[in-house]
């Protein structure tokens, strides 16, 4: 019996609704169709048609991990080339894809994990005595373009005021510029540390923060279409504990975790559950609204990562252990990252952990410093 005749468009669309594990492989069955799954606008069309799959990566000083978390948290390595053994690594962002990651203070890389597919960015416009204080990596769809966020600070001792006087210093990478440039912050004279977390969460086309201020904290958003940083309301809430307020996203949505145990009282923490809340409207305080309360103990702080399909939010919590809680606000599984005392300095972990979608999109956006590793069976299980 003859095969089908099938035209060149409906080749197309069944091939774009087909996962990156199968489309790798499929890079081998002619040339034609490693020419058509190779090209960039093929691999958008496959990001905004196939069923949404993600992962969570996870970076240690010694390691970059995949965890698939759909059933159960399941790790493997992975293998990033510019990586050595002798080199610190963060994850700095996630978005379609590609992963913003960073080997110890100014080497910045742009990666999918999905193809092994990598780029160098040019060293960063950063202030040699500055101290990293904040960053974030996502997408601008008005420009089509992917950017990534620096802020840095110096401080210098006012003798009058007798206090620490910090510069900021931001400077942003375009990838279809293939460059950096500064631009201004908001608030020049900022306290110490002011940056509650390092990494900016995406959402609606923003990074967001969360901010010291005086007594209280405030969300800081970056909005990667005007470039101008902006203040998002947050819920009435009690704020006793500001180190334990931690922000994420959730079902595309802004959240925030609040601990409200007050330390200056003779308590066990156990009689305060900690409680997510999402942001239902963007910009809209009266939206907040509580999502999930998560009360086993001992649980000091969460930062939420994503809902599985099973419906559970997938969260890590103080001790970097990746935390799976269901809908009865039990919890149904711990991972632990950071597995010995090599990735603790100073007291805090050293580790890391960003959802990432399994993509096609190279960074490699103008087919310069093109770096490939087993491009055809690809990188994930």
């Amino acid at each position: 019996m003859p095969r089908p005749n099938l035209s060149q468009d409906i080749i197309e669309e069944i091939l774009s609704r087909l996962p990156v594990k199968s489309l790798l492989r499929f890079k081998c069955v002619s040339k034609s169709w490693k020419s058509l799954i190779s090209s960039p606008s093929f691999a958008r069309m496959q990001l905004e048609r196939a069923s949404g799959t993600s992962v969570v990566i996870t970076s240690t000083p010694s390691r970059l991990n995949l965890v698939d978390y759909e059933t159960s948290f399941c790790e493997v390595p992975l293998d990033f080339p510019p990586k050595r053994q002798d080199r610190r690594v963060r994850i700095m962002g996630s978005c379609h894809g590609l992963v913003a990651v960073a080997l110890e203070k100014d080497k910045v890389f742009l990666w999918n994990p999905s193809t092994g597919d990598y780029k160098k960015l040019p060293d960063p416009c950063f202030p040699s005595s500055g101290l990293l204080c904040f960053y974030g990596f996502g997408y601008d769809s008005s420009t089509d373009d992917y950017k990534l966020l620096l802020g840095a600070q110096t401080s210098a001792w006012h003798p009058i005021s007798y206090t620490f006087c910090k510069e900021v210093t931001v400077s942003i990478f375009s990838l279809r510029n293939n460059s950096w440039r500064m631009i201004q912050f908001p608030s020049a004279n900022s306290s110490i540390f002011p940056f509650l977390n390092l990494s900016g969460s995406l959402v609606n086309g923003a990074l967001h923060w969360l901010k010291g201020k005086n007594v209280t904290v405030e969300i800081q958003a970056f909005d990667l279409k005007t470039e101008r940083f902006s203040i998002v309301p947050i819920p009435d809430k009690p704020q006793t504990s500001l180190h334990y307020l931690k922000i994420g996203v959730l079902g595309g949505r802004l959240c925030l975790t609040f601990y409200n145990h007050n330390f200056c009282l003779n308590e066990p923490p156990s009689h305060h559950p900690l409680e997510i809340w999402v942001m239902k409207d963007y910009g809209v305080k009266e939206s907040w609204s509580k999502f999930l309360t998560v009360g086993e103990k001992p649980i000091i702080w969460l930062m939420p990562l994503c809902i599985s399909k099973g419906n559970e939010v997938i969260s890590i919590n103080e001790k970097k252990d990746l935390i799976r809680s269901d809908a009865e606000e039990a919890i149904s599984e711990k991972f632990r990252i950071c597995k010995c005392d090599a990735e603790i300095f100073g007291g805090f972990h050293l580790c890391h952990a960003a959802v990432c979608a399994r993509s096609l999109l190279s960074p490699n956006v103008q087919g310069r410093n093109r770096k490939r590793k087993n491009m055809t069976r690809g990188i994930y299980p």
